[in-house]
């Protein structure tokens, strides 16, 4: 089962070289080699920037349980950066001002 879809990868990979043979394709091709390298340092940065803030959230003194760990910290610092943060925990956020500014600076 592993074999047949490493062949499959295999060939497909084998059908990249057919496009050579239209200058669209060929063009879409350079294209998605080149977004996906940069999508990949988009993730790398992201993934640092998480994990700096993360580790500085959670050594702040605060009681809050959505930011007590490192693990909880970058789980609630993603959830900000793809918009799934809720606005019920922005209020609840008021009452550490230390950990608003943290994340004000984060956004």
């Amino acid at each position: 089962s592993i074999m047949s879809t490493g062949a499959m990868i295999l060939y497909f990979l084998l059908l990249s070289d057919l496009s050579v043979f239209s200058t669209q394709i060929s063009a879409f091709a350079l294209v998605c080699g080149r977004v996906i390298s940069e999508v990949f340092l988009f993730l790398f940065g992201l993934c640092f920037f998480v994990a700096a803030f993360a580790c500085a959230v959670s050594a702040l003194e605060h009681e809050d349980p959505d930011f007590a760990g490192i693990e909880k910290s970058a789980l609630q610092l993603v959830k900000i950066t793809f918009g799934m943060f809720s606005a019920t925990h922005y209020d609840t956020l008021t009452a550490y001002p230390a950990l608003m500014v943290a994340l004000f600076l984060y956004v």
